[in-house]
């Protein structure tokens, strides 16, 4: 049984998409969750209850926006694209931020290999939004992508 390459590359295409979308909604489902336990957690009290009241309604708009790409991305919907693009400009965008941010912090006279190890780990961890946006923005202006977008009514 022979298979014809443009139809396999649509098909392993639409999974990535599907994957992509399904990840979007996944998360962001879990992080307004997370944030609306906290919150209600937190009893207003404290630091950490001014915290989360003053970035509640963020939190929720960005993730409310992950939830709508997401659904769009699997209802391959053209505005999706879009929206998928712009959030990972965002995302590469905020881990750059980020990554000059902990390597500005200083250090003072601490030579302790934990304190650097843990350096290193977390620059590590901040670099892992960088590499998602990254690959995301290069798989969402591929050809055969935008054709899925636009050839879908």
């Amino acid at each position: 049984m022979s298979r014809n390459p443009l139809t396999t590359g649509t098909i392993e295409c639409t999974d990535k998409i599907r994957g992509i979308g399904r990840l979007a909604v996944g998360i962001n489902v879990c992080m307004m969750f997370a944030i609306l336990i906290f919150d209600y957690q937190s009893g207003g009290h404290g630091e950490m209850g001014s915290f989360y009241h003053a970035n509640l309604p963020w939190i929720l708009l960005f993730s409310g926006w992950g939830v709508a790409t997401g659904i769009g991305l699997l209802r391959a919907w053209r505005w999706a694209r879009i929206s998928a693009l712009i959030f990972c400009k965002l995302l590469v965008l905020f881990g750059i931020f980020g990554f000059v941010a902990l390597l500005r912090v200083p250090g003072g006279d601490v030579f302790d290999g934990k304190v650097l190890i843990s350096r290193a780990v977390l620059g590590l961890v901040t670099l892992i939004p960088i590499a998602s946006g990254v690959w995301w923005l290069i798989f969402f202006n591929r050809k055969d992508v935008k054709t899925y977008f636009h050839g879908r009514r």
